[in-house]
């Protein structure tokens, strides 16, 4: 796809800001935490891709002053509830894109959004990313959905660059860029 073809697909799509502009964008599932618990994401493909974490609720959040998320290579997740208030977008639905870009089983959707979850469980699992969003005292009604593509890494930063562009700064459980970021 050139470069304006992808602009003009971005204008289209806006900010990201309803569950459905994320289904025309391709996203599927919107499976929340507890069913994803239950069915330890039987729905979620093994395939490579993208997906993204998203609150539904208009409310504004509330932030549990310790998180549930598990203690990774000893450091514990959790934020000052301050720095938390700080880094929300206010108005967005998007929490956090993730990607799974493979090549082993281990590295796809399935188990990569499994690892998010069991994270967010206290389990001890490689994923620090996104750790904000166990945090919240709503996490378990968070819903995941996810996009399988064939180049993960760019259409993460595509979606990023996009997401920044129309509301001003990441979503809120990403802290960097891609290209900025460590493996987790």
């Amino acid at each position: 796809m050139s470069e304006g073809a992808i602009a003009m697909a971005d204008e289209m799509m806006g900010g990201f800001d309803t569950i459905e502009e994320l289904r025309a964008a391709g996203f599927e599932g919107f499976a929340t935490v507890s069913d994803l618990i239950g069915s330890r994401c039987a729905e979620v493909p093994v395939a490579r891709g993208v997906y993204v974490v998203v609150r539904e609720s208009a409310e504004a959040p509330r932030f549990l002053p310790k998180s549930v998320g598990g203690h990774y290579r000893r450091k514990d997740p959790t934020e000052a509830v301050a720095d938390l208030e700080a880094k929300w977008v206010p108005g967005a639905i998007i929490l956090y894109f993730g990607r799974a870009a493979g090549p082993g089983v281990r590295s796809l959707l399935q188990q990569r959004v499994k690892r998010y979850i069991r994270f967010g469980g206290g389990r001890v699992v490689s994923h620090w990313g996104g750790r904000y969003v166990w945090q919240l005292t709503d996490h378990r009604s968070l819903r995941f959905a996810w996009k399988p593509c064939d180049d993960p890494i760019a259409e993460e930063a595509r979606l990023l660059s996009t997401f920044e562009r129309c509301h001003g700064a990441l979503p809120f459980a990403n802290l960097r860029h891609e290209h900025e970021r460590e493996e987790s």
